[in-house]
């Protein structure tokens, strides 16, 4: 049997909000695996929030990458792509601990600037957008 996904207690966005704020406060604490993961969350998040108000999948790691392609596509603005692969760098820094504060303040600001570029293509979607493609990808 398979039961409906439940909503989560807060939204999307609100958790995309407060790890983006945590990051920071993390960052500034020294814990640089913490300020790495919740800038990644951040994003993470705010993609799950879009695919969600629109109906599209968003359960799997890799639907997010698929999310923020689209959205390039639908908007004509690239930097949300190359954006996304940075921030990605930011989640594998959670495991691996090889980028320095400063590198990660970076990283954060690029967050921030991809949070922002979200939220403007998702004002300029309309209605009823497409969804993403989910094709499998090839190994």
């Amino acid at each position: 049997m398979v039961s409906a996904q439940r909503p989560p207690i807060e939204s999307h966005d609100v958790h995309s909000e407060r790890l983006m704020r945590d990051a920071w406060e993390q960052l500034e604490r020294g814990d640089r695996l913490q300020a790495s993961e919740k800038g990644w969350d951040a994003v993470a998040h705010a993609l799950k929030a879009i695919a969600r108000r629109h109906g599209w999948r968003h359960r799997a790691h890799a639907h997010n990458s698929l999310i923020a392609y689209h959205l390039a596509e639908l908007t004509g603005d690239d930097q949300i792509v190359i954006l996304y692969g940075a921030i990605e760098s930011l989640h594998v820094n959670y495991y691996d601990d090889v980028k320095q504060p400063g590198e990660i303040r970076v990283y954060l600001n690029a967050a921030a600037d991809l949070l922002q570029r979200l939220a403007a293509a998702e004002r300029g979607l309309g209605a009823a957008p497409p969804a993403p493609t989910y094709e499998r990808r090839p190994h």
